[in-house]
Order: structure tokens, then sequence, then C-alpha cells
């Protein structure tokens, strides 16, 4: 049966390839992009990223000019400077209103359309670079929040990417790169829905850059939302906390299969394999295309030898991710 398995595998991945974007498909999309720059009382300077998303609109993220002396879009050595500004500043998404600046928009996808490893591409501005860079990635999660979704995703960005574009395949987009985790181990990249920019443009406009609100990711950690109370116990190595904290979250929402699958990460780190694997099979349960379930229940088929269990959970993950199940099939001999 595994062998069987490895040759469909060998074939499906030599003819079968869903390929990024190569750098020169993204020359037109990069026009819609622009560098912001904000300056702040003493003379202390930032940067971020936007995108254009209507004909004078930038989206981008409040957080780069909250409460900054003045901020500008910078695209083509031309600096352009707002009129007003949309900002939902508990959410950490606004939009900068020109009235002359001469860069095409991008068309806008709903996160409610996204699915788990789609795979997925970033346009940001990094480090001061002069030039949107591209990073490349699949969507890890989908976080129900305010009617939407934020976007975990595997495309990583670093400083001056705030604010920058997060796009699928056909060059949509459909996140804002926002925040990231804290610390350097296991770090998550995070998205604001490109749902909110509809919703955000029918709101009032902001003619100074006044913050009214902090934004939620950067609130007490007893004040976030689950999906990031339960990273730092997981760098930390915390299996109780986040044993506490994943219990909370099933309890708070049943339906969600992230809940489940971090419930079943820590009892899995606590030894208690059979109640993990409970917990990762209702995961996959509610999302069948939950990767990192699948990953898990691999791990203790392995550990068990339980070589029906591991032929069963690899051919489920070879409809994911051929790569993957290849290189368990090719390392595991049960």
């Amino acid at each position: 049966m595994l062998k069987k398995i490895f040759l469909l595998l060998s074939i499906f991945i030599s003819h079968y390839s869903h390929s990024y974007p190569a750098q020169a498909e993204l020359f037109g999309l990069s026009k819609s992009m622009v560098q912001v720059f904000v300056t702040f009382k003493g003379g202390v300077t930032g940067s971020g990223s936007g995108i254009v998303i209507k004909e004078n609109h930038v989206a981008t993220n409040c957080h780069i000019f909250a409460d900054s002396d003045g901020v500008n879009v910078v695209k083509f050595f031309k600096t352009y400077t707002p009129i007003s500004v949309y900002a939902d500043w508990k959410n950490d998404l606004c939009i900068l209103k020109f009235d002359n600046l001469p860069l095409p928009s991008v068309s806008i996808r709903t996160t409610k359309d996204l699915n788990y490893e789609e795979k997925i591409f970033s346009m940001t501005y990094p480090n001061d670079n002069p030039m949107p860079l591209p990073s490349y990635g699949k969507i890890k999660a989908l976080y129900p929040f305010q009617d939407s979704n934020i976007i975990r995703s595997s495309a990583g960005f670093t400083v001056g990417s705030s604010g920058g574009a997060l796009f699928d395949l056909n060059f949509n987009l459909v996140g804002i790169t926002t925040f990231k985790s804290p610390g350097r181990r296991e770090n998550y990249y995070y998205c604001l829905p490109a749902d909110w920019i509809k919703e955000l443009l029918k709101t009032k406009e902001q003619f100074n850059l006044k913050s009214i609100a902090a934004p939620f990711w950067s609130l007490p950690e007893n004040q976030k939302p689950f999906f990031m109370k339960v990273v730092l116990p997981l760098q930390n190595e915390n299996w109780p906390l986040m044993l506490k904290i994943a219990k909370a979250w099933t309890q708070a929402d049943e339906e969600n299969a992230d809940a489940w699958y971090y419930l079943g990460f820590a009892q899995s780190k606590l030894s208690n394999l059979d109640f993990a694997k409970l917990f990762f099979k209702q995961a996959i349960k509610l999302n069948d295309m939950h990767l990192d379930s699948l990953v898990e229940l691999t791990e203790i088929a392995i550990k068990q030898k339980d070589k029906l269990e591991f032929e069963k959970v690899v051919n489920l993950i070879s409809k994911i991710n051929q790569e993957i199940a290849k290189s368990y099939l090719e390392k595991i001999s049960l």
C-alpha cells in the first residue's frame, strides 16, 4: 500500500504544480504599491507600505502614522499628501484619501472564499527597500474576527512591511500585512482581511491623525483573542498554560478547528496521546484541510507504530500537500 501511494505521489508531483508568479509578472502589480513615510515629533521618522484599493485611495495600517505630525506616500520618486483618512483605529485599518494619485487600483477578494493551504504572496517595502518585494507562502489559518477572518500566512514580513498587500495567485487583494507574533521562535504572520476595506469606506472621513484606540493586537495579553493568547505558551513550551487557553477557546467556539488543534497539541506535548488524537480528529472533522492536525496525527501514528493509521493519515495529507506526504513515505517504515 505504501509503495502504491509513493508511486502515485511521485507521478503527481512531477506533473502538477500550481506555481507562484515570476518576478516579471509582478511588475504591473507593483504599480499599485506605495511606500508610506511618516514624521513624528522631534524629527523622528518611520515608514510602511500601502496598496491602492480605489482611485485616489490607499489602504494601510493605522499604527504606522497614528498620532504623527504628518504622513505622505511616495511612488516613482514623487510624493503625495493625503487630504483625509478613513480610520478604524481599533482594527488597525486605515485608508488614506488623495486628490491627485495617478496609480491603478487592485481587485479585492473576500476571505470567506479562501482556503487553508492556499498559495498566496505578499508585496511590501521591507526594511525601507525602495522597491516592493514579494514573499511567498500559504494560508495557514483563518481566524473568525469582527465578521470576517484574520489571515495567518507563512509569507513572512519584517519592519517596513506593515500596511502591505497579501494577494492570491490571481492577483486579488485578500489581506493587509499587519503584525507578527513576538519573539523569534515559531513566528506567525497575520494579515487583516481585505473585506473590511469596503465597510471602512462607508464611514466618516477624519482630517487629522489622532488615534482614538489602540490596535486589538497590541492590547494586554488577557484582552487579546484566543488565537493570539496561545502563541506565547507555544513559544515558551508552557504546555499546561496552553492547555488551559485552548480549553477555554473550544468552550467559547466549539466549531473552531484551530482551537481543537491547539488543545490536541498541548495534550500531545503532555504525553496524553489518546486525548491528542481525539482532538486532532475533531479539528479535521471541522476542517478537512487542517494540515497541521494531520501532521500531528502522523507523528502519533509513528510513535505508536500504528501502520494502518499512518497509511490512512498520509493518504489524507497527500490530497493537501504531496511533498509532505512523500517525505513521510521516504523516511518512515513502520
